[in-house]
């Protein structure tokens, strides 16, 4: 935990002075607003990447079926809810993107995020709703997986053996699993599809610098 503490006060120590000492034609203050809103979510975007295309990739091929979900259930609320600060920090830091990019005679309207504001009704809905609610589910297919022996399996979704498969509880389970699961990964990748757009938007106004 010191360590921790340690390598978050030199990261901090680190941004500091880049605030402190912008090299760009910026204000200090709106080189500070962009280096944290750059910062945040860019920190986001990253960890969403790796979460959603590396990390549990690796982890299904490599763990058993329990194993694997079990992590997950610990994993995915701290990951959203990580996504969920750095995204308030974002919205709120936003304005040294937008701003300079924004002429007199738009309307405030045009200062608004929709973008990130779009990528944190997603992050809302999977941390309040679709992953305690795919979890629940899980660990009720858990159950009835330890009862037909089953679970031990790595890289697989269901039981080997086609009897444990089909049976009437886990099928339904599985779907409803299934379900919330889909919606869960799809709101993910609409976020990170709503982040891409942001990205272009950051791109558009460090060009206009």
């Amino acid at each position: 935990m010191n360590k921790q503490v340690g390598r978050a006060f030199v990261l901090v120590t680190v941004l500091a002075g880049c605030t402190w000492f912008p090299s760009s034609s910026l204000t200090s203050s709106n080189h500070g607003l962009m280096l944290i809103h750059l910062l945040a979510f860019s920190s986001w975007f990253g960890c969403s990447v790796w979460v959603s295309f590396i990390a549990g990739i690796v982890m299904f091929k490599t763990l058993p079926r329990h194993t694997f979900g079990r992590l997950q259930s610990k994993l995915f609320p701290a990951y959203f809810i990580f996504s969920a600060g750095a995204l308030i920090i974002a919205i709120g830091t936003s304005s040294g993107v937008l701003l300079p990019t924004t002429s007199i005679t738009n309307t405030s309207t045009s200062t608004i995020p929709y973008s990130l504001i779009t990528i944190m009704a997603c992050t809302l809905l999977n941390l309040l709703y679709f992953e305690p609610a795919t979890t629940a589910v899980m660990y009720k297919r858990h159950a009835v997986e330890k009862r037909l022996g089953t679970g031990h399996e790595i890289g697989k979704i269901r039981p080997d053996d086609p009897e444990k498969a089909n049976d009437p509880q886990l099928k339904a389970l599985s779907k409803t699993f299934g379900m919330l699961h889909g919606i869960s990964t799809l709101l993910n990748l609409a976020a990170l599809g709503f982040g891409c757009v942001w990205l272009s938007k950051c791109a558009g106004a460090m060009v206009k610098q």
